[in-house]
């Protein structure tokens, strides 16, 4: 059996019985006919409203989004995003994660996020900066130094180097950066446009 990308329980409300509810779980990626067995699980195939609640409960490639409030959610939709998300490497996760926790942090997603903005965050991962074996500000300072990043860090003296602050240098680099450290690497949010 295939792991599960995304994790979603679905809810329908009895047609005639008043708060009565049917439930079901759906696995994403998902066949079609996967898909049309969780409906029928509903009793909603041939109800003409087929409406039923969606809600995320698992989403291992992207934990946050179980705590996030999604906009107009499709199965169709939460299929093509959990297909997206099987394709991507291991780098393109973690700066996918990054991307959304840094966004979600500074509450561009307060309210709610829409499907076709989540299925975006997808697109364009390999063109973020992302450093391995760097998991706090400390350590990043420490980068910054070795890699000559700051014009101003590269005119102090080779023999004066081990007077510098390293956490306060790697504050800076990640405040201007708009870096988050997630999964033992350090994601440059800031350059990623969708």
């Amino acid at each position: 059996m295939k792991n599960p990308i995304i994790t979603l329980e679905l809810a329908s409300e009895h047609p005639v019985i008043k708060n009565k509810y049917f439930y079901t779980e759906l696995s994403l990626p998902a066949s079609w006919h996967e898909i049309r067995d969780a409906i029928q699980k509903l009793r909603a195939v041939s109800r003409t409203d087929q409406s039923f609640d969606i809600s995320v409960i698992d989403c291992p490639y992207l934990p946050e989004l179980t705590e996030t409030s999604l906009d107009a959610l499709t199965i169709d939709e939460l299929n093509f995003f959990a297909k997206r998300l099987s394709e991507l490497n291991a780098d393109e996760q973690r700066v996918l994660n990054g991307i959304f926790l840094s966004r979600k942090q500074s509450g561009h997603y307060e309210n709610s996020l829409g499907m076709q903005e989540l299925i975006n965050l997808t697109y364009g991962l390999d063109t973020v900066m992302i450093a391995s074996n760097i998991n706090n500000d400390e350590q990043l300072g420490q980068f910054v130094i070795d890699k000559d990043l700051h014009e101003d860090v590269s005119s102090v003296p080779e023999n004066a180097l081990y007077l510098l602050d390293k956490q306060k240098i790697g504050k800076l680099q990640r405040e201007n950066d708009g870096g988050i450290y997630i999964g033992g690497c350090y994601v440059i949010t800031s350059g990623y446009a969708i």
